[in-house]
Formats: structure tokens, C-alpha cells, sequence
């Protein structure tokens, strides 16, 4: 087996990650049937009030505030209720402030709510305070974010997806009216400008990327793009690439990528849940360092990343990279935020472009892959102050894909490159049945 079984051993490699990553949270499931007015004549009349809610990948996440202070408070939880009879619970994180409760459901933000694990049916919302004993106060949700809806269709599973609405709507009990937050769930086909995954071939056009002893990155990438892509459909899976070799030296590269057309605009139209952004790394001198990189955005759980860097290292038969940063999380595993120093230079530079500096801190992702692909979950912030780039048009949005950078090798490390093209394992068939 040669360079095709390379490129297939990637693809499995990826396969058996991602849709790995499509995990399920176990909830408290409570049977309870009421009906509308019944689940609302339990709600406080002071409501809570929502200051954030985003979906980053698959996942959910609130922040918000309860305006008045509980004696003995003990929980707070937030409650998704149906008419037909089903209640979540799911555990808050809180903290007591001055005038009452900041809450919000995760640290992290591809942990939180799993949308994926939800059923057709309508959920209303709402955010339970235990205090006492067994003591409780149920308040519904304001909306104080200046986004009004999200709209999320569910990764494809045999052929069939989900279409999600997360909004706000009105319920009338006597003579008030009290603001709520609502999950509605139906099946629904994916649209046609929908997908499941973004496949990123790196570089490309006039962008070479790194080059040796006759390889250039952007070839090799988009190579093992073009298969990945492929095999993902064959499981069923909508993907989406960002090149597919037609793109022109003049009118794509490293200028273009916050174009309409650009890489990052193609993962911020495709509304999909996960971007995998394909590299081969490089160093000055050839064969001093090797081994595969896997970068991830801050504030997120890195199962993935390490699934994504173990997985390469077992079946290619390569090794974690030698690289040794501050950044370094695990093995293989890195995330790289920007420094004081970069910091200060991006102020510079705009002092002396004339224009007001990116609200840029040491948690900001540094690739712009990881970064502007997330909205403000993993700070973005290409939104066209400096001319010098286009406009990343999804810079402020409330909903952001799921990204990762893989750097499988060094291109100008003999044995990595080895392992990248002429790996003999036969192993491809064998992984893709544990799916």
C-alpha cells in the first residue's frame, strides 16, 4: 500500500474522531404532564434575565442573572419542560453577586447543552432556585441579548435531521405578560446551504503553503481533503470544502481568506457543526522536529483533540510531536492564544493603520482558523476596521462551528513524510466498522 492508502489511513483517522465526537449527556428525565397554564402558573413574576447565549459545534450554552437574593439558597438548576409530559434538569453553575445570582451552564463552551439528544417536541425553558427546605422558585427567561432566534439543524444520522429553534416568545397569565426562552424541535431535511462538516484543505491558489524536496502543502492537503470528504459521504455525512483545486492563483491565498468567498466566510455560511482544517507543518531546519500538532481553540473540552492526536499517532504509526511550547496541553495537543507581546503589536499596528484595536486578551485563539470561525464564543474579530483584510461577516454571530488544526506531520521531516505517504497498514476497512 502507497501514497492512496496514506491519504485513506488519514481518512479513517478523522472518521472514527469526528463522529466520535457526536456524544450524548445523560440528563434527569422526570415524567410530568401539564399542560401550558399549568407550567406557568408556577413562574415567579420577576423573570431572569438572559445576558448570553451561543451555540458553539453542538452545543448550548446561557448565561444569565436573577435579580433578587434567596435566603438558603442551595441550587440552581435550569428546567426544559414539554406539554406531553417530560421535564430536563440540568445543573447550573452560580455564584452570588450583590443583587442576586449570575448563572450560566458551562465553563466551556463545546460542553453545555447537547442539542443533538433532543427529541421532536417543544421545550419550554425555565431556571429553577432551590432554598430551604425543598424549597423552590421557578423564574422564565428574559431575552436582554441583542440576538433574537438560532436556527440549528442536527448533524445527519441515518438520513434524517433535526431542525432546531431556539427563541423567545410571550405567555399571558391574567393581566401580565411573561417573557420566556423556548426549544422547538421538528424533522427537517438539511437546506441546501446547510452542512454537517467543513473539510479545510490548507492554503492553496497562490499560497504554496510549506514546500520540500518537490512537495508543496497546499497538493498534499487538498489531496487528503478530497478523500475525506469523500469517505464522510459515504457515511451519510453533508460536507462541505473550502477548495477544491479550481481556484485560482490571482484570486485565492493568503489575502483572500476573509473574502465573500473566502475560507472563513465558506465555514461561517455553511452553518455546519465541525471544521477540520488540514496542515503540514514545517521548521527551518529540516528533520529537527516531527510528529503530529493538533490545535484547538481555548476554553473547550480537548476530548477531541486528543482523540484526533492519539488516533494519528496509534494508526499511522507516527509519534506526538516533539514540539514542547508553553501552549502544549497534552500530547499533541496544543492551544496557542495570543501573547502580551502580539498583543501589544496588534495595538501598534492599528495606532498606525488609524484605526481602534481589536479587543484582543491572552484567551483569544491566535489561528485564525480556530478563532473567527467560533463568533464571539472564541473571539473573533476580523469585522473590516483594518483595510488591509476583508471581513469575517460571521465576526459577531451568537453561533459558531467547531474547530480543529491538524498538523500531521513535518513535511521537511523524512520519516513523518514517510509515514504521511507510504504507510502499508492495512487497517482502513477494519476502523471504519466501529463508526
Amino acid at each position: 500500500m502507497n501514497k492512496e492508502n496514506g491519504k485513506s489511513l488519514l481518512i479513517a483517522i478523522l472518521i472514527v474522531s469526528v463522529i466520535a465526537a457526536i456524544g450524548f449527556t445523560a440528563y434527569k428525565i422526570v415524567k410530568n404532564i401539564k399542560g401550558e397554564k399549568a407550567i406557568f402558573s408556577r413562574v415567579e413574576s420577576a423573570q431572569a434575565e438572559l445576558t448570553n447565549y451561543i451555540v458553539y459545534g453542538t452545543h448550548l450554552n446561557i448565561e444569565g442573572k436573577i435579580n433578587e437574593l434567596t435566603q438558603g439558597t442551595t441550587d440552581i438548576d435550569l428546567i426544559l419542560e414539554s406539554t406531553d409530559g417530560y421535564k430536563k434538569e440540568i445543573n447550573l453553575q452560580y455564584e452570588e453577586v450583590e443583587d442576586g445570582y449570575k448563572f450560566y451552564t458551562s465553563d466551556l463552551i463545546n460542553t453545555g447543552i447537547n442539542l443533538e439528544e433532543f427529541m421532536k417536541n417543544k421545550y419550554y425553558m425555565f431556571i429553577k432556585l432551590e432554598y430551604g427546605k425543598k424549597k423552590q422558585k421557578y423564574y422564565s427567561l428574559e431575552n436582554k441579548t441583542e440576538y433574537d432566534q438560532i436556527e440549528y439543524y442536527t448533524i445527519t444520522k441515518n438520513g434524517q435531521n433535526n431542525k432546531i429553534e431556539i427563541k423567545f416568545d410571550k405567555h399571558e397569565r391574567n393581566d401580565e405578560l411573561i417573557n420566556y426562552m423556548e426549544i422547538s424541535v421538528k424533522q427537517s431535511k438539511l437546506p441546501k446551504d446547510v452542512y454537517d462538516i467543513v473539510i479545510d484543505p490548507g492554503h492553496g491558489g497562490s499560497d504554496t503553503g510549506a514546500q520540500y524536496n518537490g512537495f508543496d502543502e497546499a497538493d498534499l492537503t487538498l489531496k487528503f481533503a478530497k478523500q475525506v470528504k469523500e469517505k464522510l459521504e459515504n457515511l451519510g455525512l453533508k460536507v462541505k470544502i473550502t477548495r477544491d483545486g479550481t481556484e485560482s492563483k490571482e484570486n485565492f491565498g493568503t489575502r483572500t481568506v476573509y473574502d465573500e468567498n473566502g475560507r472563513v466566510n465558506i465555514v461561517g455560511k455553511s452553518k455546519a457543526k465541525y471544521v477540520i482544517s488540514i496542515h503540514l507543518n514545517s521548521i527551518e531546519k529540516p528533520n529537527s522536529e516531527s510528529g503530529v500538532e493538533v490545535y484547538a481553540p481555548s476554553k473547550i473540552n480537548l476530548n477531541l483533540a486528543k482523540a484526533f492526536a492519539d488516533n494519528i499517532v496509534k494508526y499511522a504509526k507516527t509519534s506526538y510531536s516533539t514540539l514542547e511550547p508553553s501552549y502544549k496541553k497534552y500530547d499533541g495537543v496544543y492551544v496557542r492564544t495570543y501573547q502580551e507581546s502580539e498583543i501589544e503589536q496588534n495595538r501598534r499596528e492599528a495606532e498606525e493603520g488609524g484605526y481602534k484595536p481589536y479587543n484582543v486578551t491572552t484567551d483569544t485563539p491566535y489561528l485564525y482558523m480556530l478563532r473567527e470561525t467560533g463568533g464571539i464564543a472564541t473571539g473573533a474579530y476580523v469585522d473590516g476596521r483594518n483595510k488591509s483584510y476583508g471581513t469575517n461577516n460571521f465576526y459577531n454571530s451568537n453561533i459558531g462551528v467547531e474547530a480543529y488544526l491538524l498538523e500531521l506531520g513535518y513535511i521537511n521531516n523524512s520519516e513523518d513524510m514517510k509515514n504521511i505517504l507510504e504507510n502499508e497498514d492495512g487497517y482502513v476497512d477494519r476502523n471504519c466498522t466501529n463508526c
